[in-house]
C-alpha cells in the first residue's frame, strides 16, 4: 500500500507528494470505474479524501498549505452526503437480524426514501472529481518547511494529544457531539499509524489493526445511529408501532456494545502521554532511517 512513509524516500516533501499522488490516483481510477455502483464510487471517494486530510494534518505544522487543502477537501466531500450509500441502513438493518416481517416493512420503507436522480447524481460525481483534479495539481506543488522527523513529530504529537482529549470527553458526554468528535480523532489515529508503520512492522501493524478496530466499532456505532434516526422517521402506517419500538431497543442495546468497545480499545491506544508516544516513534523511525 503507497500509504505510508518510506526509508528510501527522498525527502519528506518528495514522500507527501508521492503519498497525495496515489491517493489522487485511487479517486481518479474509482471515479472512471464502470463496474462500481455510485455508491461504491462515493464511498470510495471519500475515504481517499479522509486519508489525505489525516496526512495533511500529521504534516500540518511544518505544511503552510495544509489548512486551506485540509478546509478545500473537507468541502469537496460534503457535496456528495446526498449521495452517502442508500445501502447502508439495509447493510446495517441486517447485521441486527430483527423478525423477517419487520426487516421487510423497514426495508420497503427506506426504499421509497427520496435521492438524487441519475442526471443530479452525474452531476456531483462530476463536479466532484474536477475538485479533485484540481487539488491533485495543487499537491503536486505541497512543500515542507523541515524535513525528517522533524516534519512529522509536532503533527504526530498534537494529534495523538487531541485523540486522547476526545477520548475523555466522549466517556464523559451527555450528548452525542463528543463521541463523534472521538470518532474523527480515532481515524486519523488509524492513519498516522498507517503512514508510520514503516518504523517498526512487526509492531505498527499490531497498532495498525487495533486502530481499525476502534475505527470500525464507532462506525458501526455511527451507522447504528443514522438508522435509528431513519427507524424513528418510518411513518406509523408502513411498520407497527410496537415493531419499531422493538427495534429501536435493539439498535440501542447495539449501540451501546460498539460504543463499550471502542472505549476500552481506546484506552489501551492512550496508555502513553504524548511524550512517551511520540519519543518511542522517534526512537524507531531514527532506527529505520
Amino acid at each position: 500500500m503507497a500509504y505510508r512513509f518510506k526509508p528510501s524516500d527522498a525527502s519528506m516533501t518528495e514522500a507527501v507528494r508521492r503519498i497525495a499522488a496515489s491517493e489522487f490516483d485511487l479517486v481518479r481510477q474509482r471515479l472512471t470505474e464502470k463496474s462500481l455502483p455510485t455508491e461504491r464510487k462515493v464511498h470510495e471517494a471519500r475515504k481517499a479524501t479522509k486519508r489525505l486530510r489525516s496526512l495533511l494534518r500529521l504534516v500540518g505544522p511544518a505544511c503552510p498549505q495544509s489548512r486551506e487543502e485540509i478546509a478545500a477537501l473537507r468541502e469537496a466531500a460534503a457535496r456528495l452526503s446526498a449521495l452517502r450509500d442508500k445501502g447502508a441502513l439495509s447493510e446495517t438493518l441486517s447485521r441486527l437480524a430483527p423478525p423477517e416481517a419487520t426487516a421487510s416493512a423497514l426495508e420497503n420503507a427506506f426504499a421509497a426514501r427520496r435521492a438524487p436522480g441519475a442526471a443530479a447524481q452525474k452531476k456531483l460525481l462530476a463536479g466532484f472529481a474536477a475538485e479533485m483534479e484540481m487539488a491533485s495539481g495543487r499537491a503536486a506543488g505541497w512543500t515542507l518547511s523541515r524535513e525528517g522527523w522533524a516534519g512529522l513529530e509536532p503533527g504526530l504529537e498534537r494529534s495523538y494529544r487531541r485523540f486522547r482529549k476526545s477520548m475523555d470527553a466522549a466517556r464523559q458526554a451527555v450528548d452525542e457531539d463528543p463521541v463523534h468528535a472521538f470518532r474523527k480523532r480515532a481515524k486519523d489515529h488509524w492513519y498516522h499509524t498507517l503512514l508510520l508503520r514503516g518504523a517498526f512492522p512487526p509492531v505498527m501493524d499490531g497498532y495498525a489493526a487495533a486502530a481499525e478496530s476502534l475505527c470500525d466499532d464507532l462506525g458501526d456505532w455511527r451507522d447504528l445511529g443514522l438508522l435509528e434516526a431513519a427507524v424513528a422517521d418510518v411513518p406509523v402506517h408502513l411498520v407497527a408501532r410496537r415493531d419499531a419500538a422493538d427495534i429501536l431497543s435493539l439498535i440501542a442495546r447495539s449501540r451501546k456494545r460498539a460504543l463499550k468497545r471502542a472505549f476500552r480499545t481506546a484506552r489501551r491506544l492512550t496508555a502513553e502521554t504524548p511524550d512517551a508516544y511520540t519519543g518511542r516513534l522517534k526512537g524507531w523511525w531514527k532506527s529505520a532511517h
